[in-house]
């Protein structure tokens, strides 16, 4: 398969007779001018590349604006068309040749292949090499909003309108990069699933999957699913954790209610993180997970890879999509793996820990059941309020009956606020199921925690139903488990004043205070605090 147009070999320029031999032209770095509008500048790769955001009195909107190295118009139509042709070719699968290569080898052959064409400068092909492993071996037009660390959500909703991102400080904004045309956009969908070794066509025109930095993406090609063409929507996740640290000093929620998810997760409590869209029930999750002692088992089942654990002992499982015509008797495709199937699997596994990535459907019934036989339970859940989400789970089409949802803990109710001060997340509540009521049958909810949204804290109600339960299974008194989160939050704050929040030396911690707490006092240098 031809990969670059066979006139442009011939048309050799005479500015352009100097072979390039691959050396890097020495420039001085280019800082854009910055303008009084800019409400944020930041440096995404140094000397290359830069990002601003700044307030539009056009339309009255903040834009996100990438400056990349400038080419010359006529030289970035070439290169693009150039580009594009050798993408298609990369994500063709009748190409053997292509599909057995890696990123980078490919972006050596195409640098070859341009530099033979002799189209471009020596000065040209100093940035042209930029573009390269940007559109070969990064993500394309929006390599930089994937660098950017104060980028959440990356969405382009179809050819010819602006990429939007949504933006920690500003919410969701547009960019100044735009797909073109329904060709170009599919090409990248296409070859962007291809990195990650999933395949997007016409019989399955929208797909989900985890991209190799573990960022999720969603999208769809042609106008089979979506009628304004191609789109996708990539939500991205860092490559480390956050830990409870970092989530505190975020002021997510308070140490102290740190301190008791920490007492909850070693003792065990079956925990349902409960939340909108974008309001951090996966990164919560993950915090919370870090409090598991390490020789736990754990088994983790998600549609699209999410959780992200340290722990050696964890097995994590994801479904798979089938193919062909739907089996009338099972109402699934050949050589589907649905959660249903996981979890199935999984009781038999006797892990101590389940995870599941999102309840939503018939799974839930085997997951209540796996907390009334011992089994501690946690997962993530769709819905705004504690009584919405006890609603859905009593209706269809999950129809978890009263008697086992009784057995659920505790529900962390997330929300977002967005506001002049921009987007924070909070915990919402923490409710604890203390059980039903018997003359009017209602699930009684006792709010353990719950957010002062004008002081921005959590208030601690002073009694925990669940720590009752716990201290009545292990033989304790209550207030031994009260004391051990009073203990908590010191060794929580203690830990922030020393510094302490990479997610592999918390983690360390936290074993090590299982197994010899005053060497983690000592450490810590809280002997004083723990006697007082």
């Amino acid at each position: 398969m031809r990969l670059l147009p066979k006139s442009s070999k011939k048309k050799r320029s005479k500015r352009s007779s100097k072979k390039y031999t691959g050396r890097q032209v020495v420039t001085r770095l280019r800082y854009p001018k910055r303008t009084g509008e800019d409400k944020l500048f930041e440096e995404i790769i140094p000397g290359k590349v830069f990002a601003r955001v700044y307030f539009d009195r056009a339309s009255s909107i903040f834009k996100y604006e990438v400056d990349e190295p400038e080419l010359k118009e006529r030289t970035m139509r070439l290169y693009q068309k150039l580009v594009l042709e050798f993408i298609k070719a990369l994500t063709d699968p009748e190409n053997k040749d292509m599909s057995s290569i890696t990123k980078e080898a490919a972006a050596d052959r195409f640098i070859s292949a341009i530099r033979e064409t002799g189209s471009f400068t020596m000065e040209e092909m100093d940035s042209i090499s930029y573009f390269v492993e940007r559109d070969i071996v990064g993500f394309g037009k929006i390599d930089a909003l994937m660098k950017d660390p104060n980028i959440e959500d990356v969405s382009c909703d179809m050819p010819g309108i602006p990429v939007f991102v949504f933006h920690k400080s500003f919410g969701y904004i547009p960019t100044n990069i735009i797909y073109e045309d329904e060709v170009e956009l599919e090409t990248f969908v296409k070859k962007i699933l291809q990195d990650v070794g999933r395949h997007i066509s016409i019989a399955n025109p929208i797909v989900d999957a985890t991209l190799l930095d573990g960022s999720r993406i969603s999208c769809s090609i042609g106008r089979y699913v979506t009628n304004k063409g191609s789109s996708f929507t990539i939500r991205k996740f860092k490559e480390e954790p956050l830990t409870p640290i970092d989530l505190i000093q975020r002021n997510l929620g308070s140490a102290r209610t740190f301190a008791y998810f920490w007492v909850l997760t070693e003792y065990g409590g079956n925990v349902m993180v409960v939340g909108g869209t974008a309001t951090g029930k996966t990164t919560l999750m993950n915090a919370i997970l870090l409090f598991i002692p390490s020789q736990k088992k754990i088994v983790s089942i998600e549609d699209t890879r999410e959780i992200n654990l340290i722990h050696e002992n964890w097995v994590p499982m994801v479904t798979r999509t089938g193919y062909g015509k739907l089996d009338p008797d099972t109402g699934k495709r050949t050589g589907e793996i649905d959660m249903f199937d996981l979890l199935t699997i999984t009781m038999r596994q006797r892990p101590s820990y389940v995870i599941v990535g999102e309840v939503r459907g018939a799974e839930a019934f085997t997951l209540f059941q796996a907390m009334s036989i011992g089994r501690y339970v946690y997962g993530t859940f769709h819905a705004d309020d504690i009584s919405t989400f006890i609603h859905r789970m009593e209706s269809k089409p999950i129809n978890v009956p009263r008697n086992l949802l009784l057995t659920l803990d505790v529900a962390v109710i997330l929300q977002n606020i967005i506001d002049e001060k921009g987007s924070r997340r909070r915990i919402k509540t923490v409710s604890e199921i203390a059980g039903q009521d018997d003359s009017t049958k209602d699930v009684v909810i006792n709010n353990v925690f719950t957010l002062n949204e004008i002081s921005d804290t959590q208030a601690y109600s002073g009694f925990s139903y669940t720590l009752k339960r716990i201290a009545e299974k292990e033989g304790k008194f209550e207030s031994e488990l009260e004391r051990e989160v009073d203990i908590r939050t010191m060794v929580l704050e203690k830990m922030i004043e020393k510094g302490v929040n990479n997610y592999k030396d918390f983690y360390n911690v936290v074993n090590l205070f299982y197994k010899d707490r005053k060497r983690v006092f000592s450490a810590l240098e809280m002997e004083e605090e723990i006697q007082a």
